[in-house]
């Protein structure tokens, strides 16, 4: 993983364990979700053996978004991805 749950958890504004193995699934799902849609290895965006800021960034957002919204569709109405992912 390129991220720590203790980056996502500053992130997100949590200060408690409980949802720690939740953060840090979400971390691999999102640098899955990230890589698959960049259709390169993440290994491609690292610099100076750290993550380029952009890539990171786009997986914050994704794990943002998973975690205060844990299921795709909220009082019918569908979730998108914030646009910052896509940039």
């Amino acid at each position: 993983m390129y991220l720590t749950v203790e980056d996502l958890k500053k992130h997100l504004n949590v200060d408690h364990s409980e949802d720690d193995s939740y953060i840090t699934d979400l971390i691999e799902v999102a640098e899955d979700y990230v890589a698959t849609y960049l259709n390169a290895p993440l290994t491609d965006y690292v610099e100076d053996e750290h993550l380029k800021p952009s890539v990171k960034h786009a997986i914050r957002l994704c794990v943002g978004t998973w975690y205060a919204n844990r299921e795709s569709v909220a009082f019918a109405t569908p979730s998108v991805m914030p646009d910052g992912v896509y940039s």
